[in-house]
C-alpha cells in the first residue's frame, strides 16, 4: 500500500530541471517522494517554463528547513527547523528538537552537563504560551533530585493537555504510570432521576445537586466524564496529575487528582480524589 502524507498549501517555490526531460509529460501529475514515501499536497506541484513549482510548506518539509514568506516585505525566510526548544532557569538543562509545520516540536533531546538522551513525546515550542517546563524534586528517594520535564501538547477553551517525563540525576528515565488510565480505572459517574450527579473516585462518592448545574439537561450528554483538561505538575515535592470533571460540552464541576509514589522502580499512580469546585458544594 502506498504511504502518503498531507501537508498545508502555501507559497510556491521552484526547482530547476532539464526542460527537455519534462516537456513531453508536462501535463501529467507530478508526484513527490521522500525516502520512498509519497508526499501529497492539496495543491499539486506544477511544471512551468522548465521548472517544477512546489508548495512552500512542502519544500520546507523535503529540505528540513522552516520556510516562510512575508507578503508585505516580499522576503522569503529560510531557517533551520532544528534548535533550542527550552532551557531551565539556571541553564544547566536544555532541550533541543525539530519543529514541524504544525508548530509542534519532536525528535527531542534532553541535555545536561555534557550528557544527552532521547526525550520521548512532542511539545509546543518556545514561541508558544506553553513551552516545556522544568521541575526538580526527589521523587525516587535518591541522593540527588530528579528532573521532571512537562511537555504541553495542546491548549484552548476547555482544553489543556500535557505529559510528564521523569529522569534521575544520571539522565535515566523513570517509568511513569499513565494518569488518565489510572483515573479511568477509579472513576464512575451517574445521574439520578431527580437530576443529582453522583461522582465516585477512589471508592469515595460525592453528590452534586442538579440545580447547581448550569448546563441544560438536554445538553448534558449523559453522566459527567473526564474532560479534555489534564495537567501534570510538581507540588510540594510530589508529582501529581489533575483532570477536570466535565458536564456537557463546557461546564467543569471539579478536579480529579492523583499523587505519584515511587515503588519497585516505577512512579505509580495513587488513589484518585475528586474535589468539586466551591459553587458545586
Amino acid at each position: 500500500m502506498k504511504k502518503t502524507r498531507r501537508l498545508a498549501v502555501s507559497v510556491l517555490v521552484c526547482l530547476s530541471v532539464a526542460a527537455a526531460a519534462l516537456t513531453a509529460s508536462a501535463a501529467a501529475p507530478i508526484k513527490v517522494y521522500r525516502d520512498g514515501t509519497e508526499v501529497v499536497t492539496e495543491a499539486s506541484p506544477r511544471f512551468v517554463e522548465g521548472q517544477v513549482m512546489l508548495p512552500l510548506s512542502l519544500a520546507g518539509e523535503l529540505f528540513d528547513q522552516k520556510i516562510s514568506y512575508d507578503e508585505k516585505t516580499r522576503l522569503l525566510h529560510v531557517d533551520n527547523r532544528s534548535g533550542l526548544v527550552a532551557k531551565s532557569a539556571a541553564g544547566e538543562i536544555f532541550i533541543t528538537g525539530t519543529q514541524h509545520p504544525s508548530g509542534m516540536w519532536d525528535n527531542l533531546r534532553l541535555h545536561k552537563e555534557g550528557t544527552d538522551t532521547d526525550l520521548p513525546g512532542e511539545t509546543l515550542g518556545p514561541d508558544s504560551n506553553y513551552p516545556p517546563e522544568f521541575a526538580a524534586a526527589n521523587l525516587t528517594g535518591g541522593a540527588e533530585s530528579d528532573t521532571v520535564i512537562l511537555l504541553t501538547q495542546g491548549y484552548g477553551t476547555g482544553v489543556y493537555l500535557n505529559e510528564a517525563v521523569v529522569y534521575n540525576a544520571n539522565l535515566e528515565q523513570i517509568p511513569l504510570e499513565d494518569a488518565l488510565v489510572a483515573m479511568l480505572k477509579q472513576f464512575k459517574s451517574s445521574t439520578l432521576p431527580d437530576g443529582t450527579l453522583m461522582i465516585e473516585a477512589g471508592g469515595v462518592s460525592t453528590a452534586i445537586e442538579g440545580d447547581r448545574i448550569l448546563t441544560e439537561k438536554a445538553s448534558r450528554s449523559g453522566a459527567p466524564g473526564i474532560g479534555s483538561v489534564l495537567r501534570y505538575q510538581v507540588e510540594d515535592g510530589k508529582l501529581t496529575a489533575t483532570a477536570g470533571v466535565q458536564v456537557g460540552m463546557a461546564e467543569f464541576i471539579g478536579d480529579l487528582k492523583i499523587e505519584y509514589t515511587y515503588k519497585n522502580g516505577v512512579l505509580q499512580a495513587g488513589t484518585a480524589v475528586f474535589a468539586p469546585y466551591d459553587e458545586y458544594r
